[in-house]
């Protein structure tokens, strides 16, 4: 049974989430949360603004899909590849056994205050969904923002100030967007003003150990398979401020042609993304089901 993962970034994230978290996280990996985020074990978090913000929701979001991740490894086939959505990477990588789960709370931690020290001021993310790229370029540019990520042709998340995503919106309403969508991020992901944070967390990742990699870890940034650990890293330290082509990405996965594809993580985005590019591949996300036995119900189905 060939078996793809999908690890989903910020974004999706709920205060239901977080009571998984604080009621499901154990062990080591609770006692790395709880060094990231003291705050955590106080009920202080459960509210979307708080959730929204860098510092709490990487750590926070790693966390549950390691959390969901070690429940399911045992009962499901190797997987033959996984990639993540952004943060999602991060965790894509912790799977496949470059860095251990509670190494990459710290990790995630870190990572995001590189990012918040990085871009000072207010900063934000939109999709934008229904228009050309080039045409959403150009008025990105005009508004001081840039494209971030590229999910589909005509489905693109732009990133900057928030005072440009502010003026933009309506002349992209204006030019015929079919919908605009603000993210729960408050960081100019993928874009040239997180160079610096790239630069810090690429060389703080140089000095982890190299070896195999369990199953393949497709790059977010052009969907390169890396099958070890150091072209893993270099790519985790890249995409801070690097545009993502998820399409790619996504296009890579097809291309391995798995039986079924499980996204973890909060929400079921990168499900509908895969759905509209392979609609002959059974795609769902953990948030679908109501337990890990329906999970592992539906995967074994798909084996035939």
């Amino acid at each position: 049974m060939r078996l793809a993962l999908l690890f989903s970034g910020q974004g999706g994230q709920t205060p239901e989430h977080w009571r998984q978290v604080d009621h499901g996280v154990a062990g080591e990996l609770r006692a790395a949360l709880l060094r990231a985020l003291p705050a955590i074990g106080e009920g202080r978090l459960a509210n979307p603004e708080m959730l929204a913000r860098n510092r709490i929701a990487q750590p926070l979001i790693f966390a549950q899909q390691m959390m969901s991740w070690h429940r399911l490894r045992d009962r499901l086939p190797r997987p033959i590849c996984a990639a993540g959505y952004s943060l999602g990477e991060m965790a894509a990588c912790c799977a496949a056994g470059a860095f251990s789960a509670s190494d990459g709370v710290a990790l995630c931690a870190e990572r995001a205050a590189l990012m918040d020290a990085a871009a000072a001021g207010e900063h934000g993310m939109l999709a934008v969904l229904g228009l050309d790229e080039a045409l959403v370029a150009s008025l990105a540019a005009e508004a001081g923002l840039a494209v971030a990520i590229r999910n589909a042709p005509r489905h693109l998340v732009l990133a900057g100030p928030r005072s440009g995503i502010v003026s933009i919106s309506d002349r992209l309403l204006a030019a015929g967007a079919s919908r605009l969508v603000p993210l729960a991020v408050q960081t100019p992901s993928h874009t040239p003003l997180l160079a610096g944070a790239a630069v810090a967390f690429a060389e703080r990742l140089a000095h982890m150990p190299d070896g195999r990699l369990a199953f393949p870890v497709l790059g977010a940034v052009d969907g390169t398979a890396a099958r070890t650990v150091r072209p893993a890293l270099a790519a985790l330290g890249r995409q801070i401020a690097t545009p993502l082509d998820w399409a790619a990405c996504l296009q890579s996965v097809r291309e391995l042609q798995p039986d079924a594809v499980l996204e973890i993580g909060p929400g079921n985005a990168l499900t509908r993304l895969f759905v509209e590019l392979a609609p002959e591949i059974p795609a769902r996300a953990c948030d679908d089901f109501r337990s890990d036995d329906g999970i592992v119900h539906w995967i074994e189905s798909c084996a035939g």
